[in-house]
């Protein structure tokens, strides 16, 4: 998806995207994160399969990995770690967006006794996108959402440490199904995160909340400025929200993954009228606007919902 310049990133309106109220096809999203707690009324409406690929412990039913019901479920009476809420958070901005969003949650992130979240790496994304290649057509399949990255010490993108999750990338692509990945929020106008950098994967940077001022005709849409940015960045989207956590607390969250699936799910509802990846790519592309780093440096452009 990279188009390897500088000014790469896509602004793309409501208006230009063709997304169904509710239809028959609608595409399901999928969320691959710390899982959900499926039992706030929303999240119950919401989910519609659930998955668990664990490297450092294990799922509900204390194994590895698990699918069907319960697998990527929460219980917050369990839960002591803060870190163990993103992955609700992210529903919640899902369902935000789309208030008829059929999410698939897959859970990659373990327990600990004590209630806290077990370490997990870009390995656990490679078995969860290959569930996901697996079921697609039976799912219906529409968007990934990955709001999860590390930061590399490798000059250039470092695809080949896990050879298998970039294939898996290209594979979906082809069945017009995008992989979103968060850009990170660690500030470096140089790089972003892994495995977002990986050119076949869409790559979303985090705007804050747009203002006016004199100098500028329109808006402007600051660049959040904990969000990473490249030349491999794809767009930007609005990285600020108002989210649920798991314990049914809602809270203001902002950065890049509140973005990432904010685009994968706006792609998911256009792609469920039948258009292609390319189609709707294409109507990012000739949308472009810009969004400012500061008001007198600005680099890139930006997806704004």
């Amino acid at each position: 998806m990279k188009t390897k310049v500088l000014l790469i990133a896509a602004a793309l309106g409501l208006s230009l995207l063709t997304v169904p109220a509710h239809a028959a096809g609608d595409k399901t999203l999928v969320i691959i994160d710390s899982g959900i707690n499926t039992n706030l009324p929303w999240a119950k409406a919401a989910v519609v399969e659930e998955a668990c690929f664990i490297e450092f412990g294990n799922c509900p039913n204390n194994l590895p990995s698990m699918t069907g019901p319960g697998a990527a479920s929460l219980d917050p009476a369990l839960i002591k770690d803060k870190a163990m809420s993103h992955g609700t958070q992210m529903a919640s901005v899902a369902v935000a967006a789309n208030p008829n969003v059929k999410i698939v949650a897959i859970r990659i992130v373990g327990l600990s006794a004590k209630g806290f979240a077990t370490t997990y790496t870009t390995k656990a994304v490679t078995l969860a996108l290959e569930w996901v290649a697996a079921n697609a057509d039976r799912l219906n399949v529409g968007a990934v959402s990955v709001s999860i990255g590390r930061v590399y010490k490798e000059a250039a993108c470092p695809v080949s440490s896990d050879p298998k999750l970039q294939p898996l990338i290209v594979q979906l692509a082809a069945r017009n199904i995008p992989t979103v990945i968060s850009a990170g929020n660690n500030s470096d106008q140089k790089k972003i995160n892994y495995p977002a950098c990986i050119p076949q994967a869409i790559a979303v940077g985090a705007t804050d909340t747009p203002y006016t001022i004199k100098e500028i005709t329109g808006w402007v849409y600051p660049i959040m400025l904990i969000s990473n940015s490249s030349p491999e960045l794809d767009l930007y989207a609005l990285g600020r929200a108002s989210t649920t956590d798991v314990y049914g607390n809602t809270t203001v969250s902002l950065g890049t993954s509140n973005a990432t699936v904010l685009v994968a799910t706006r792609l998911a509802q256009s792609l469920s009228d039948g258009s292609t990846l390319d189609t709707v790519m294409g109507k990012v592309n000739t949308s472009l606007q810009t969004a400012y780093r500061t008001l007198t440096n600005f680099s890139l452009k930006f997806y704004q919902t």
